[in-house]
């Protein structure tokens, strides 16, 4: 009966969190993180009570970000829906989803986020690594792993292809990028990027 009852609830309001989630994202990556609970609260329009019954302390905060952040690569749905694919449209899409998130220039901001939180000494650059990128890094070897198994690519380190296939998406235009040598990636320049790390990466891998 309680569990009847609970289905016909108001359905929950995240309206709230997106609005400090957004507010704390914008306000790390300007001001670093010594930003204050109350700065948040203030800036998502929430009261202090509010920000503290969502999150216990701006770690969780931060964590929440990045987290959010992370799940613009690939979320753990989508990786799973890559896994049924054969490796080369698996790889496409992911790959399309990696360029995206690194084509921008708050990268930037980020690194200066972790190297402030490096200079803390603090374990949250270590946190960040594996909620963020290093989650992202993980799925591709996992992507990659699962194909060699299978017999779609020939079977070697998986980590180490990982590493070969995202050096060959990005070269150094995720520095270009960052620092403001060149504009963002079109959607074009991307694809065709995609495409050709894939071409690349399979005249060393393909089975």
């Amino acid at each position: 009966m309680d569990l009847v009852k609970k289905q016909r609830g108001r359905p929950q309001d995240n309206s709230k969190t997106v609005a400090i989630l957004d507010s704390a994202r914008s306000l790390f990556l300007s001001k670093g993180p010594n930003v204050t609970l109350d700065e948040i609260a203030a800036a998502s329009g929430v009261a202090k009570a509010t920000l503290y019954a969502k999150f216990k302390d701006k770690k969780a905060i931060i964590e929440a970000v990045i987290l959010r952040e992370a799940d613009l690569t690939v979320t753990e749905e989508q990786f799973l829906q890559f896994t049924q694919r054969p490796v080369s449209e698996a790889l496409y899409e992911f790959g399309l989803q990696y360029l995206a998130f690194i084509n921008n220039r708050d990268l930037l901001n980020w690194d200066r986020l972790i190297s402030a939180l490096e200079l803390q000494e603090t374990d949250l650059p270590n946190h960040f690594f594996n909620l963020g990128p290093g989650r992202g890094q993980q799925f591709l070897t996992r992507l990659i792993a699962q194909a060699m198994e299978t017999g779609q690519l020939a079977a070697s380190d998986p980590v180490q292809a990982a590493d070969i296939l995202t050096g060959l998406w990005l070269g150094f235009v995720n520095l270009e990028i960052k620092l403001g040598v060149r504009p963002p990636l079109t959607k074009a320049e991307m694809e065709d990027r995609v495409n050709l790390g894939i071409r690349n990466f399979l005249k060393i891998h393909g089975a």
